[in-house]
């Protein structure tokens, strides 16, 4: 089992807002797959629950490593928010977490990151990147 939940009532108001910013995805939130006549439930997308937290660099390369996630799927990571947006895929809309706001600025598939033994190295880009540099994608 990969994650944990919420220790403390800060971690409880990160996943909300987390959930609240991913709501506005039309695939993780379920919204496109309505729009298309397809039946799906809460438990189908994302929701409070499909949200976890993730400690360490090593077991999140793990997570993303397992591939196949479901749709909705949420985690987070220091300052980064990662939501699958693809039934069992690896589609990760990614946000980064600042006090004021969560900013969506990539789509990152993760096998290839991975496989090519970048994962740690991409990983600290990210983390350390100011809002400016993700939002023009130069991390």
């Amino acid at each position: 089992m990969f994650g944990r939940k919420a220790k403390k009532q800060e971690e409880e108001l990160i996943i909300r807002r987390c959930y609240k910013a991913g709501m506005g995805n039309g695939w993780a939130s379920g919204k496109f797959a309505i729009q298309d006549g397809d039946f799906i439930t809460e438990e189908d997308r994302l929701n409070l629950k499909s949200i976890c937290f993730i400690d360490r660099k090593d077991e999140l390369r793990k997570f993303f490593k397992t591939g196949n996630w479901c749709l909705g799927q949420g985690v987070i990571y220091k300052n980064l928010f990662f939501l699958q947006q693809v039934n069992g895929g690896d589609e990760w809309a990614t946000y980064r977490i600042n006090d004021k706001d969560i900013l969506q600025f990539e789509s990152i598939s993760f096998e290839r990151i991975i496989r090519d033994n970048e994962f740690k190295d991409y990983m600290n880009r990210l983390i350390k990147a100011t809002d400016e540099q993700l939002k023009n994608l130069e991390y």
